[in-house]
């Protein structure tokens, strides 16, 4: 097999999602102390691109664990559309995720926050002397995820603990901390027993046209699944919430459309039900999660966690990103480059 970084940062994830978990620990005290002084009334998380489906991701993580209002915008629209942004005299928290740090729109972002008194900026970023780091009140950096590859696959997932262990952190969880401290050892067999599947899957070319599903927390991986195979194979794919799918979007199933539903416990009566209707029309379906013995689908992906919905939700991430890249060698395409991408995308004055 070609060794790319891709596959290199893909494979490391769980030692490095040790380092996040013991970094983020070693300060509890301290961001229990920051949101005990501001005691905000909302936090907003932001990034672009994959950066914004981390955003997603932990606003809803956050407000379930936290009851604190919390929701994701793209970072361009907080200095370009600051009134549907902020609510007024609200005391207000921006969490800004780049893995670079220098992305445009949220050091723009950061800086419009501060410079108009609308918020307290925290900065989740790998590179410690990025601009990002520079300018926010605070920082939480993760150097050991730092990756060569364009196409981020370690850095959302350490990204995202982040939020998640912050989440933790506040609510006073134990029981959320000590499952989440479970991931390395659970990613690295999950990873082991996933890929060969995600190798044959990805071998199958009888399908073009790839949806992605997930509700609520899982929505923002559903979206970054989805990307990471357009980033890689430039293939036709989308991501919904699974009930909307049903809304007028599934009018699209036939026989050359792949589903991969990101199951979720809380809601398996429905998931069920759907899935039936994919392959009732035509459709091909790819389940992952944990206890997916009552499914009637094409694939099986048993995460077998043991954890939580959101606990686990780290753990969908690998199958989708080793999916995306054996995709990617099948078509004969270089996961390190693709095509008209950039590590960091900066824009013009």
């Amino acid at each position: 097999m070609v060794q790319t970084h891709t596959y290199q940062e893909i494979k490391q994830q769980p030692e490095t999602w040790r380092q996040t978990i013991k970094l983020v620990l070693s300060k509890a005290a301290e961001l229990k102390q920051l949101f005990n002084n501001i005691n905000p009334d909302e936090v907003l998380f932001t990034g672009c691109g994959t950066s914004y489906y981390i955003a997603m991701t932990a606003a809803s993580t956050f407000q379930e664990k936290t009851g604190i209002s919390a929701k994701a915008v793209p970072a361009s629209e907080v200095f370009l559309n600051p009134g549907a942004v902020f609510g007024k005299n609200k005391r207000t928290v921006l969490i800004g995720s780049s893995r670079s740090g220098n992305t445009t729109e949220v050091v723009r972002a950061v800086a419009y926050a501060q410079q108009n008194k609308l918020a307290h900026c925290i900065a989740i970023t790998t590179q410690p002397d990025s601009e990002l780091a520079r300018i926010a009140d605070d920082v939480i950096s993760l150097p050991h995820s730092q990756e060569k590859s364009v196409v981020m696959t370690g850095s959302f997932t350490n990204l995202l603990l982040v939020s998640q262990l912050l989440a933790g952190i506040l609510s006073a969880d134990e029981g959320f901390l000590a499952e989440l401290s479970r991931l390395p050892d659970i990613g690295a067999s999950v990873i082991a027993r996933v890929e060969p599947t995600a190798e044959s899957v990805a071998a199958d070319e009888a399908f073009g046209h790839f949806i992605y599903l997930g509700l609520g927390a899982y929505l923002g991986l559903a979206y970054e699944g989805m990307l990471k195979l357009k980033e890689m194979t430039q293939l036709y794919a989308e991501a919904f919430n699974p009930l909307e799918f049903r809304h007028g979007p599934i009018s699209v199933l036939d026989g050359q459309c792949r589903v991969l539903l990101l199951s979720n416990g809380a809601i398996r009566s429905y998931e069920r039900a759907l899935v039936e209707d994919v392959r009732k029309f035509g459709a091909d379906a790819v389940v992952l999660g944990d206890g997916l013995d009552d499914f009637h689908c094409d694939v099986k992906i048993a995460l077998d966690s043991g954890l939580g919905d959101l606990s686990r939700s780290l753990l969908y991430l690998p199958f989708l990103q080793l999916f995306a890249y054996h995709r990617t060698l099948k078509m004969g395409l270089n996961p390190d480059s693709p095509r008209n991408l950039e590590q960091v995308v900066v824009l013009d004055e």
